[in-house]
């Protein structure tokens, strides 16, 4: 608790968070004006964006909380960028999956219940991303290169698996949770406010105070 703690006060200090989260959404409904038929275009004009937002936020975070220094924010952004190809792989691998769990000959049940797990583990993959490139653009001056960084973080993500299970999984059911309040109380552009903001707290600024306190193993 104390680490959670720590981040709200940091995060009550900043106000100005709070434009990464209504940038996302902004972003998330300028997408959706797209045709339908642009699909490709949707999934890549979505990656750019919730990378360049969580880039946005992380420098906040990491900075004054007013300001971004440009050429900290490109370092910043690539250790964001470079995981996304794994998470657009992570759903071409699951898409024939979806397909067929929808067209086959199961009970409903069994159908929602897959295609549950499978969101859920799309969801879970996208944190744990999140949670890598925080703790690489936290430690990027310990290497030389993006690269480098990103390496430091998968090896920080591993040796330190057992808290980061419990956090990612217990801001997914949180974000989860308020986003279905948000949709039965305030139907609207609260939804999607709560599903942006939430993950940048628990994938972003946990895992950066985390290992600024020294909690995370090294």
């Amino acid at each position: 608790m104390g680490l959670l703690v720590e981040v709200r006060d940091r995060a009550l200090k900043r106000p100005w968070l709070l434009l990464a989260p209504l940038l996302g959404l902004l972003g998330q409904n300028l997408i959706s004006l797209l045709p339908p038929g642009a699909v490709a275009l949707k999934i890549l004009l979505a990656a750019l964006m919730t990378a360049a937002v969580t880039t946005f936020f992380a420098e906040l975070w990491l900075g004054d909380g007013k300001s971004v220094d440009p050429g900290r924010f490109v370092e910043t952004g690539t250790v964001f960028l470079l995981p996304y190809p794994l998470l657009l792989l992570f759903g071409g691998v699951t898409a024939p999956l979806v397909y067929w769990i929808l067209r086959a000959d199961v009970p409903q049940a069994a159908s929602l219940g897959a295609l549950y797990l499978i969101i859920a583990a799309g969801k879970l993959a996208a944190f744990a991303a999140g949670a890598l490139s925080a703790i690489a653009a936290v430690r990027r001056r310990e290497s030389a290169g993006a690269f480098g960084a990103l390496r430091l973080g998968v090896r920080t993500l591993w040796a330190n698996r057992g808290f980061f299970c419990f956090a990612l999984i217990g801001f997914w059911v949180f974000q989860e949770a308020c986003a279905f309040l948000a949709r039965s109380l305030a139907p609207g552009l609260l939804p999607g406010f709560v599903t942006t903001a939430i993950p940048l707290i628990g994938c972003v600024a946990l895992p950066i105070e985390a290992w600024r306190s020294g909690r995370l193993t090294r």
